[in-house]
């Protein structure tokens, strides 16, 4: 038995307008500002230090 495997090939972006400075790439304004609230940090775990043999 074969498996078939599909990839998911994403859209082509919009060409870059004609005259744009190198590197100009159009940013959506909403981008800055995640949609979800995420936690805080949590305080770093203190490492483990393994006993010294004597």
């Amino acid at each position: 038995m074969q498996t078939v495997l599909q990839l998911h090939v994403p859209p082509k972006p919009d060409p870059i307008p004609p005259g744009s400075p190198p590197g100009d790439l159009p940013v959506d304004p909403d981008t800055d500002e995640p949609d979800v609230d995420l936690p805080p940090l949590s305080p770093p775990v203190k490492e483990i230090v393994p006993p010294k043999d004597i």
